[in-house]
């Protein structure tokens, strides 16, 4: 079981040798190399979250490339922005609503004629 992970440390250690080479030997350059990649990340990130998030908010092609535009340019501030300009609800979120609105007017007519049809039963039984 030890050799087993030995070998695998060995294989890893093998394949992260390439690119170990990238990092600087200062451990100050090194700590703002892995700050950058975790900037470079997270603005990967919010682009493709924006992205995702405009084509669920919007049929608009205009807007989803503003969107995907403002996030990819000004990734943080961008991502603020579009927050803040973005549609409040999704489109199947609009879909539910208007159908539940809907669902509310037929319920409410029904609801209106079932007393008349009693009224009337009422009569007929009198």
């Amino acid at each position: 079981m030890i050799n087993y992970f030995n070998e695998l440390f060995n294989s890893a250690k093998s394949f992260a040798e390439p690119w170990i080479m990238f990092l600087a030997e200062d451990p100050v350059l090194r700590a703002g190399q892995f700050a950058l990649a975790f900037f470079g990340a997270v603005a990967v990130f919010l682009v493709f979250y924006t992205t995702r998030d405009a084509i669920l908010r919007s049929n608009s092609f205009i807007f989803m490339l503003f969107s995907i535009l403002l996030a990819a340019i000004l990734p943080v501030l961008g991502f603020l922005i579009y927050l803040l300009i973005r549609p409040p609800r999704t489109i199947k979120e609009k879909e539910i609503e208007s159908m539940l609105k809907e669902l509310t007017c037929v319920l409410a007519q029904e609801k209106a004629k079932k007393p008349k049809q009693r009224e009337l039963a009422v009569k007929n039984k009198s």
